[in-house]
């Protein structure tokens, strides 16, 4: 166009305003750029706040195993373990707080469609979380009901964003990170038996000639098992078996230049996974891998199946000399020459395990419609059993403290959370993507539901609790992608 014709253009008086068009845009221009800034300053502080959530988000992950704590109110009752009892609250609390507010203002600042996940597994949380509440009214201790309970509403929300704003590949550095770090301070601990003066940061102060820390017995020595930043080996097993399932399910389709960094993490977490002598966690990741490297044959996955095997294959070959190293203390935990009847502490830990199973039994048919309320089992069993022969603590089975905190309801609820998923995967096969997604977070579900047979960490405690939504959040997440039209079915 001319630039004179441009400029007689702009000079033209509007008949209805008597304006020319210059003058218009002259005196249009502050509201224009007032809307435009309005609507750029929402855009923005959305986007800003969902980036600060998925921060806190990353940084929640990162800190779940800590023990680090802020004690918010001390409720001594000896003999009873006071983590049982206290009101805590964790780094990993903080942060998964600070990533709920930012989530919530930016689906404030910048509306859009939100995801509940599928029905056969969102229900089934819900009323989880509704009866843990319930359960505070006729509990034998309210307020650390209430306390517990509102754990659970914030874990209901994790579990709402999980399955909103991640994938199991966004998950892989910040858990790899977690588990690294613990594996290096658990590492450590092993090779010096003893504690590295980290207590500042939440380490327990480790010696295996103390009572009540976690060793393991042969040949007359107390070997100390690692413990990383964590309450227990248990814990540090389970959040390791877990993440190494999740660098397993993302590892065969990932770059090559990615494969490096992926197998030095997968060898140091593996590394430290065997001094936890964990065998909950031991079976778990077997469990767990096994379903991946399975899934991949499945559909055809030969290659990324044959990467995943040499991984294994060269861990395992860069173990065993620690293996052979360490061979009568994991004969120990694994019933080598009938250790389960011969060695006085795993005949005790098993023992401790069917007493407290048996006193759990005995609680669910005293309280069986509504429970002892909701993170009261210890304290249900020292008002059941005074003279206790062993540490009051939940049974090693979370079905049944389900079903003795929170009722039948409680515990048929969370039945369909552990049954649901593979239920509706069976119904649903035909018109599902199995991608490596949905194979990992249904690995990540049954190694959580091995665990849960055989530990109670993910019911009561902050870290398992944490693992456990967090799997469901990514299971409905990889639900949801394996349609072709993105609907639940």
């Amino acid at each position: 166009m001319p630039a004179d014709f441009r400029r007689n253009r702009a000079l033209q008086v509007n008949p209805e305003t008597g304006m020319h068009l210059t003058e218009r845009l002259i005196l249009g221009l502050p509201i224009s750029i007032r809307r435009y800034a309005q609507k750029l300053h929402s855009v923005s502080l959305a986007d800003l706040c969902r980036r600060l959530a998925l921060l806190f988000f990353a940084l929640t992950l990162v800190t779940i195993p800590l023990r680090y704590r802020w004690t918010l109110q001390s409720r001594p009752a000896p003999p009873l373990y006071s983590d049982y009892l206290d009101f805590l609250l964790f780094p990993s609390d903080l942060f998964l707080i600070f990533s709920l507010l930012f989530w919530f203002s930016s689906l404030v600042l910048k509306p859009g469609q939100m995801r509940t996940g599928p029905a056969s597994l969102t229900l089934p949380l819900l009323l989880v979380t509704l009866v843990g509440w319930v359960s505070t009214f006729g509990s034998v201790d309210p307020p650390l009901s209430v306390y517990h309970a509102s754990r659970l509403l914030f874990l209901a929300g994790f579990y709402v964003f999980v399955l909103n704003e991640t994938s199991t590949a966004g998950l892989v550095l910040p858990v790899v990170i977690q588990a690294a770090l613990q594996a290096i301070i658990g590492i450590a601990q092993v090779l010096y038996q003893s504690s590295l003066g980290l207590g500042q940061f939440g380490e327990l102060p480790l010696d295996p000639a103390r009572p009540g820390i976690s060793i393991v017995l042969a040949n007359g020595q107390r070997f100390l098992r690692a413990y990383g930043l964590t309450d227990h080996p248990n814990i540090l097993g389970g959040c390791l078996a877990f993440s190494l399932i999740l660098i397993l399910g993302y590892f065969g389709k990932a770059a090559r230049r990615k494969r490096l960094w992926l197998s030095a993490a997968f060898i140091l977490i593996s590394y430290c996974l065997v001094l936890t002598f964990s065998r909950s966690a031991w079976l778990a990741l077997a469990v767990g891998g096994l379903f991946i490297f399975l899934g991949y044959l499945a559909v055809g996955q030969k290659r990324a199946a044959a990467t995943l095997g040499m991984l294994v294959i060269t861990t395992g070959v860069i173990l065993l000399p620690l293996i052979w190293q360490i061979a009568p203390y994991l004969g120990a935990r694994l019933n080598l020459n009938g250790s389960f009847k011969t060695v006085p502490h795993e005949i005790q830990s098993l023992g401790e395990r069917t007493l407290l199973i048996n006193a759990a039994r005995h609680i669910v048919a005293n309280h069986a419609w509504l429970g002892v309320g909701l993170g009261t089992t210890p304290i249900s069993m020292r008002q059941a059993y005074p003279d206790f022969s062993v540490n009051y603590q939940p049974a090693h089975f979370v079905l049944l403290d389900v079903a003795a905190e929170t009722g039948l309801l409680g515990a048929v609820s969370y039945l369909a959370l552990l049954t649901a998923p593979w239920l509706v995967l069976v119904k649903n096969r035909k018109k599902l993507v199995f991608s490596a997604e949905l194979w990992t977070a249904s690995a990540l579900l049954l190694a959580s539901t091995v665990i849960g047979m055989l530990d109670y960490y993910t019911w009561l405690l902050a870290p398992g609790r944490l693992w456990q939504w967090l799997i469901w959040g990514l299971w409905a997440s990889a639900y949801h992608k394996a349609f072709h039209n993105g609907e639940y079915a």
